[in-house]
């Protein structure tokens, strides 16, 4: 063998095993890391209390029915809120993976204790349960009878089109475009009776007011933009104009909506902060938002007006690398005057 072979498959060796332990770190160390950040943030609205407000900001649990590693991530969340304190629990969405994880989401919520109130607006998988068949437009939302579902066409045929829908896909995420792939529809209206039975508000297309003091704080959920029926109007609607706004939005494309203005702050998630941070490429993919690779989450602003994207605690697929899981404690104050 001559040196140069040897030093080949010594360094493919090499690159293998660091791709193993990447692999590793990005699977089970990284997921579990949660960390929880805290912000300032200051509105010129009159209305905030002068000691300002404290708010959780929790998104995308992701939760499927259990396991080691899960379990792991709540004990570690719960270690970092022991001693928190804070008035308003707002959860901006994709609380499951899929519907056998709702009993850990609820269980999460039960232990939290948010002094004020607790808001909910829901995200995409909060609607549907999404899985790589429905590259091949697999969904039961078609009913269940499994004849109607069969594709009759010859073997050929169905393999040109499966090539092409795996083509089209891989594309799109090449092209961070948007990638939707539903195999099962959830029970919304179950979902906010357990919610509610929480002590959780759902806001949909909805506002309300929290009265403290002798103001009130207005808190307003939009829709979700890919499976739900988003109605920024409405969910404005009935908030006077000089009242602070608080407004909950799954997908940050929110804010290209002109009527988003209105709001004072806005907490988004959706995604995951790009979930795997690539060196100079940045995020892998940002869920098809008008997002960018290289800031995929954090703090936004634009002629005064906040808007934070959280990183989220879960995943979509189960690897994290270079974006670490997180809560948000953010406390919004009046501004100060400076001399």
């Amino acid at each position: 063998m001559s040196k140069a072979t040897r030093w080949l498959i010594g360094g493919a060796a090499v690159a293998l095993g660091g791709g193993l332990l990447a692999l590793a770190y990005a699977r089970g160390r990284e997921p579990q890391d949660v960390r929880l950040d805290r912000y300032t943030v200051e509105s010129d609205r009159p209305g905030l209390p002068a000691a300002g407000l404290t708010i959780l900001h929790l998104s995308d649990f992701h939760f499927r029915a259990g396991g080691a590693l899960q379990a792991r991530k709540i004990a570690r969340l719960f270690d970092l809120l022991r001693d928190e304190r804070y008035d308003v629990l707002a959860l901006t969405g994709d609380l499951i993976h899929d519907w056998a994880g709702l009993p850990a989401a609820l269980d999460l919520i039960r232990h939290l204790r948010p002094a004020r109130g607790a808001f909910f607006c829901p995200g995409n998988h909060d609607y549907a349960e999404y899985s790589v068949w429905g590259v091949f437009g697999h969904t039961w939302h078609e009913g269940d009878d499994v004849t109607a579902r069969r594709d009759t066409r010859p073997l050929l045929a169905r393999g040109l089109d499966a090539a092409q829908r795996i083509g089209d896909f891989v594309l799109k995420v090449a092209r961070n475009d948007l990638v939707r792939l539903p195999v099962a529809f959830n029970d919304m209206a179950a979902l906010r009776t357990a919610l509610a039975d929480c002590g959780v508000e759902t806001l949909i297309n909805a506002a309300a007011p929290l009265r403290i003091g002798e103001t009130d704080i207005w808190f307003a959920g939009v829709d979700d933009l890919l499976e739900g029926h988003p109605d920024l109007p409405a969910a404005l609607h009935g908030v006077p104009a000089d009242a602070p706004l608080l407004l909950l939005a799954h997908n940050p494309d929110v804010w290209l909506d002109p009527d988003v203005r209105r709001a004072d702050l806005i907490l988004s998630g959706h995604t995951h902060g790009g979930q795997i941070r690539l060196p100079l490429l940045g995020a892998a993919h940002t869920q098809g938002t008008h997002l960018t690779r290289q800031q995929p989450a954090g703090w936004f602003t634009r002629d005064g007006q906040r808007m934070f994207v959280i990183r989220g605690l879960g995943e979509s697929i189960p690897l994290r690398f270079g974006v670490h899981p997180q809560a948000a404690l953010i406390r919004w104050l009046p501004r100060t005057e400076t001399g």
